[in-house]
């Protein structure tokens, strides 16, 4: 009886070790991409304890309220929340953004856009003055070009009046005082002509729009679907309406400086040319920026090679 007593004693005792063991198992046979990284997220979180520090602090018994957080935030990860949400956070390109059911959760394909951007103008030596960023969302491009670039207007555009209240959040987060964010609608020519009368030409246009078709959005992932919202996520036109908007009125009223510019626009596979309407160059991602055609529209790979950003640049 006795023995009995004790060995249920020892099975209440749930240590670091055993309840990253159990919890890396559970999300794997529940499809989850990346068990042990999530399984560490939600328990650093609970503990507020660094990553490492679980390891340094293996066999450490949680107490039971810690326990309950910790069950509570894997039961939600198991119906499909992510991780970015149930932490309220996301690291993203030197950044730590604020993030919630508002925004799009910041992925690391807009890392590759901003990398493409940061390094044309650090080789070519410009210092931008005004930059766009359509689509803001989170507020992630404008801020982190906003943190490069402190001398520089940063102007987020938003549809979505509570994505550029998260936005607001991270500048503030992130110490950044020289961004503007402005709830414009992209579906109309109007926005893009208040946006010119009011802020002229920009050096720097980078947008990550809404490019998923009505039919992608119904086979999405649940962690997407039903979390993330759809205004961030679709566009009429197969995906393609605000993308067309977009670079179709930069143009039309003359919204990148003529000298030196650089425009970027993340999109799904393959729809860089559709967009712009027209048979464009592809290039893959590693191609030198010093051989890219100038004051023309191309297509630049993302580090796997897919067709997915639609780029134009000019330079003296």
């Amino acid at each position: 009886m006795k023995q009995n007593v004790e060995q249920n004693k020892k099975e209440t005792v749930w240590t670091i070790r055993e309840i990253l063991n159990w919890t890396t198992k559970r999300f794997a046979n529940s499809g989850i991409e990346t068990p042990l990284l999530d399984a560490q997220l939600l328990l650093s979180h609970v503990l507020n304890l660094p990553k490492v520090q679980l390891y340094i602090q293996i066999d450490k018994p949680l107490n039971e309220v810690e326990r309950k957080n910790y069950r509570d935030l894997v039961t939600k990860r198991l119906q499909g929340e992510p991780v970015a949400y149930l932490l309220q956070k996301k690291y993203w390109h030197e950044l730590e953004l604020f993030v919630d059911e508002r925004v799009l959760i910041p992925r690391p394909e807009t890392e590759t856009l901003l990398d493409i951007v940061l390094q044309y103008l650090k080789l070519k030596n410009i210092s931008p003055t005004v930059i766009f960023d359509f689509c803001t969302g989170s507020g992630c491009l404008a801020i982190a070009l906003a943190k490069k670039y402190p001398n520089a207007k940063v102007i987020g555009v938003d549809i979505s009046a509570d994505a550029l209240n998260v936005a607001k959040i991270n500048a503030e987060k992130n110490n950044v005082q020289n961004t503007i964010f402005l709830q414009l609608d992209l579906n109309l020519e109007e926005s893009f002509i208040k946006l010119k009368n009011e802020y002229g030409a920009a050096e720097v246009i980078v947008s990550n729009p809404p490019y998923v078709t009505f039919d992608e959005w119904e086979n999405l992932d649940i962690s997407v679907k039903n979390y993330e919202p759809k205004l961030a996520l679709v566009s009429e036109d197969m995906g393609l309406k605000i993308g067309k908007n977009i670079t179709n009125y930069t143009g039309k009223y003359n919204l990148l400086y003529s000298a030196e510019y650089i425009f970027a626009m993340e999109l799904a596979h393959g729809q860089p040319e559709k967009v712009f309407e027209q048979k464009i160059q592809i290039y893959p991602n590693n191609h030198s920026i010093w051989n890219l055609p100038k004051e023309q529209y191309f297509s630049l790979g993302d580090l796997e090679d897919k067709n997915r950003f639609l780029v134009s640049l000019n330079y003296n």
